[in-house]
């Protein structure tokens, strides 16, 4: 790869005497975005652009570098060793630029700005989203780009300021408390009950099918608890969303943990009183350098008001 000046510039990347590059900060969000999603389609959807206008980036970076960044493979984009190489700096820049917008964002005037919240969808939909208009509402300047999503965002990219999960988070630059605990049971139509019977944790449920979570959500508590007590029965349905387990089990696709507040609401769902699936704490997380942002401190202090389950 050609010898590279990595500084953040208002410019575009241009080649400068000695043959070095400088490159700005926009064209190294949009190579850590292609790196990140394996794909033109995904940075375009993360950085709210076009898959030409990705792809056109990309192609002028890879030109002004003088060097390829990604190799196709059956997975998707994959860095090649010039990708590597610069990948390393790109995320130690990231890093850099989001601590400097931290440290100084947020001190005077109003409560304004974007805070980016990630929760599970169930939490979203069923008390999260109804709380956090409550602040937007007393704050015509605040704006809340909310995740949805059971997969973890990370708090040291740009992808999240607040996140709240269903374990404790890991390392050192996260502030974390725990703000509730969650309830799970076992559920399942009463149709399902009727043809299947109820499940025989001694025979680890031999005979029935499951609606689980799918593979790339982390440390979530139905799935372990599942392959563990119900090793016998057959997944039939997987995906990332509580909401959609529940509605499919409630027509009768099979068993399905779901986090009691979610799955007693649920028509066409019944508790089944076999088996103990385990509690949950729900925990609150926000990276350290972002404690000094008033936005980010009152969605916090908003959690801090009253419990969210």
């Amino acid at each position: 790869m050609a010898p590279t000046d990595l500084r953040c510039a208002h410019g575009c990347h241009a080649k400068k005497m000695d043959g070095s590059v400088t490159l700005d900060w926009d064209d190294l969000r949009f190579f850590l975005a292609v790196a990140r999603h394996r794909s033109l389609s995904g940075a375009a959807r993360s950085l709210k652009v076009t898959q030409p206008t990705a792809s056109r980036r990309l192609a002028a970076l890879e030109r002004a570098l003088g060097s390829t960044l990604f190799q196709r493979a059956s997975t998707g984009l994959a860095l090649s060793r010039s990708g590597r190489t610069l990948l390393a700096y790109a995320e130690r820049i990231e890093r850099d630029v989001i601590a400097a917008e931290r440290a100084t964002a947020g001190h005077d005037g109003e409560l304004e700005g974007v805070v980016r919240v990630t929760a599970p969808e169930w939490l979203c939909a069923r008390t999260l989203g109804a709380r956090l208009g409550e602040l937007v509402a007393r704050h015509p300047g605040f704006e809340i780009a909310l995740d949805a999503d059971a997969r973890w965002r990370s708090l040291s990219r740009p992808d999240a300021d607040v996140a709240l999960r269903l374990a404790r988070f890991q390392g050192q630059d996260v502030i974390q408390r725990a703000v509730g605990r969650v309830a799970f049971g076992l559920y399942a139509s009463p149709a399902y009950v009727e043809a299947r019977g109820l499940p025989d944790f001694q025979r680890s449920c031999a005979g029935h099918t499951l609606v689980t979570m799918s593979d790339d959500v982390p440390a979530t508590a139905d799935a372990a608890w599942l392959d563990t007590v119900a090793s016998g029965a057959r997944v039939v349905w997987r995906s990332r969303g509580r909401h959609v387990h529940a509605s499919v089990a409630a027509a009768g696709a099979g068993l399905v943990c779901l986090p009691r507040c979610l799955g007693d609401e649920t028509p066409g769902l019944t508790l089944l009183g076999t088996g103990q699936p385990p509690e949950r704490t729900l925990w609150l997380g926000i990276h350290r350098d972002a404690r000094r942002v008033r936005r980010v401190r009152a969605v916090v202090e908003l959690m801090r008001e009253r419990p969210l389950l």
